[in-house]
């Protein structure tokens, strides 16, 4: 990976995959929609989920891209009953483990070390919130597209002789979705960055050249990599 990676919420996810049921979903199937109603914690064993809101246009805005052994599902316990907010929706063939909340809630209750990393997954989550809707509402559309390209390269970059290379198959619809932009804006801003030697394009695999450009256009911060993630 291009940067080291941050301490995950190892006891959580073993014990979400160890207690909870192996569910397999094809590509483009939702795990759950909006509305539905909040009963199950989930850990990714293989393949890749977005998680998306519906605008009122219709139009998907995308939040998150998993991967394997990212948490979802829940991010609020000990409320009674609630329904989700957002859609989970796989992107290729993908293995899922589900645990219900009551076991969960259970042994977040009698177990410190669970207890204490679930607090701190927490902290992380909104924290990851707070940036990436910062960058949407400040960046203006082009600055968000090279946002999402710097959080893509955090989270699935891989050091090549060409550059960074993205481990994972991207459209210019799906980034326009992560940037709150149109594909064919998206497909403007990778047609300039083409010509620039930014980056470069293989199909769906993106390759980024030089990942310092990006980041002084948006001023970046060099935000903790725990933070600049697209998970």
């Amino acid at each position: 990976m291009v940067q080291t990676a941050f301490h995950e919420a190892t006891s959580i996810v073993n014990f979400i995959m160890e207690e909870g049921k192996i569910e397999t979903f094809d590509a483009n199937q939702y795990i759950f929609q909006a509305e539905d109603p909040i009963d199950s914690i989930y850990v990714i064993g293989s393949g890749n989920v977005v998680i998306h809101r519906v605008l009122e246009d219709g139009k998907e805005f995308n939040l998150k891209l998993l991967g394997r052994r990212n948490i979802f599902g829940v991010n609020t316990l000990f409320c009674g009953t609630k329904h989700h907010a957002l859609f989970a929706k796989t992107k290729c063939k993908t293995t899922v483990y589900k645990l219900d909340i009551a076991t969960f809630e259970s042994a977040i209750l009698n177990d410190e070390v669970l207890s204490y990393e679930w607090l701190l997954f927490i902290q992380n989550e909104n924290e990851k919130q707070e940036y990436k809707l910062r960058d949407l509402y400040i960046l203006g559309k082009k600055g968000a597209v090279y946002s999402t390209l710097i959080r893509l390269t955090n989270t699935y970059g891989v050091q090549t002789d060409e550059g960074i290379k993205l481990n994972i198959d991207l459209t210019n619809n799906e980034l326009a979705n992560f940037g709150g932009t149109t594909r064919e804006g998206v497909n403007r801003i990778i047609s300039e960055l083409k010509q620039m030697n930014i980056i470069e394009t293989n199909g769906k695999k993106i390759i980024i050249k030089d990942i310092q450009y990006l980041k002084d256009e948006i001023n970046c911060e060099n935000c903790p990599i725990n933070i600049c993630r697209i998970e």
